[in-house]
């Protein structure tokens, strides 16, 4: 049962159709990139290096404006259309 991750990536790729996984990857690259983008854009806004939202538990968010809130918002719905519809299709056309 205690199998690489390496291994395990594999197993899920061999398993599924191209389809699927391109949107898991896009949700994973939306949330990863564009959260990323955010903090960073938000501490340039308030006069810090772009690099401090990279400090251990440096979370800005009770210092977001609302325009920093409404792009968080919409990455979130952004990340959760492209996973659901990477689920939706493994479930009506994946290999099983």
């Amino acid at each position: 049962m205690n199998e690489s991750p390496l291994a395990f990536l594999q197993k899920v790729v061999a398993n599924n159709s191209a389809a699927p996984l391109v949107f898991i990857v896009l949700a994973a690259c939306t949330w990863l990139i564009g959260g990323n983008l955010l903090v960073a854009k938000h501490y340039r806004r308030v006069g810090k290096s772009p690099w401090s939202g990279f400090k251990p538990f440096a979370f800005p968010f009770f210092h977001f404006n609302g325009r920093e809130w409404g792009i968080l918002l919409f990455l979130a719905v952004l990340t959760f259309a492209f996973a659901l519809t990477g689920l939706l299709l493994n479930v009506r056309g994946g290999r099983h």
